[in-house]
Order: C-alpha cells, then structure tokens, then sequence
C-alpha cells in the first residue's frame, strides 16, 4: 500500500500527463485518457496537431476532427494543461483516483518511460536506436516539467539520487528511481517497459 494519499496520486499523475505530453513530437501520437469500467469515448484526449502543437479533446467530442470540436494548445503549456486535465477528470462523480482510469496511447511518446525530469533507453548500437522514439525520451528529459509539490515524484528521484552516488551509473540511477515510482503510486504507467525488461513507472493494478 502506498503511504501517499490522493491528493498525492494526483499530483504526481499531473506530473506524469505532463512529461508525456512534452514528448509528443510525432505525427502518430495520440494519448487518450478513459475510464477504467466503462466502454465509452475518452474522457480526455490528445493528439500531435503540428510542430509544437497538440489538439485537445474532452469527452465525445474526442473522437471527432470537426473544427470547433477541439483546442490547440502548445506543447510548452504541457504544466498548465496537465493541471487542467487532472481538474477534469477529479470532477466526474466516479473517479476518486488516478487508478480508475485507463491510459492508452499510440506512437512514438508511447514507447518510452515518462520520468518527470530524467529517463533512459535501451542500449544498442547507434543504427538500431529509433530515432523518433530518442527524440521523444530527449524532449522529457530536457522539458521544464513542473515537479513542485509533487512528493511521489521527489520520493523517487532521492532514491535515484543515492543510486547514482553509490555507482556512478545513470543507467542503474534511472533504474532505482523508476522501481521507487511503481512502488510509490497506486496506478500503473502502461507505456513503460514491461517488467520482463526490468523495470516499471507505476504499480500493477490489482485484477
């Protein structure tokens, strides 16, 4: 169990829907949130527009490209925006906590771990590293991801903090802080790698 309260899990899933966000570069991101029970449109919904600029979408209005059916926003407002999804989704009667929604997405952003303010990828030779997924991982890496207050978040990175010190190894750090993270939340980063690549950024959920 975890020893941080909703609040807590919400503010670090604030910072999470903005690390993601912040990696959306591609023309195939799409990053929706859903709830968890129920088959119905996304509550909320994201999608690469133009360079530097995401479309927004709430509710049944998710699915559709009409014009006036959703807002551009720019990926440098990925804090603010983060905010206001959370503030969306804590309204709706049924969601008491980031674990009752369902988080699906689809693209390069997709395939890489979300870590507020530090990350890694896979090692391999240079021509097997995929380059929009390189680029995405650098996005979140270097973005201005608003962290205060986030104490999951903090939690996390002092342990990968204490890693790095004890080995020098930024891998291994990346790795520890990322454990810490699944330990800490009570909902699960699906986009990660699995744990069959060792290592997660959210908690398996309970079946």
């Amino acid at each position: 169990m975890s020893q941080f309260n909703s609040d807590d899990q919400w503010r670090s899933f604030q910072t999470f829907i903005a690390a993601y966000l912040f990696g959306m570069l591609h023309s195939l991101d799409v990053f929706t949130i859903s709830r968890r029970k129920k088959a119905a449109p996304p509550l909320v919904e994201f999608r690469f527009h133009a360079d530097g600029i995401l479309q927004f979408s709430v509710g049944e209005l998710a699915w559709s490209d009409e014009p006036g059916d959703f807002v551009l926003v720019r990926r440098e407002a990925a804090n603010r925006v983060a905010q206001q999804t959370v503030e969306v989704l804590r309204s709706q009667d049924d969601i008491d906590e980031p674990r009752a929604v369902r988080l699906s997405g689809s693209g390069p952003a997709s395939s890489v771990a979300v870590l507020a303010k530090g990350g890694f990828l896979s090692g391999g030779k240079p021509e097997t590293v995929d380059i929009a997924r390189q680029a995405a991982q650098i996005a979140r890496m270097t973005a201005d991801v608003d962290v205060t207050g986030d104490a999951i978040e903090d939690e996390a990175r002092k342990v990968g903090d204490r890693a790095y010190a004890g080995t020098k190894s930024g891998s291994i750090a990346a790795i520890a802080a990322a454990r810490r993270l699944a330990a800490l939340r009570t909902w699960v980063d699906p986009f990660s790698p699995t744990p069959e690549s060792g290592y997660l950024v959210g908690r398996p959920r309970e079946t």
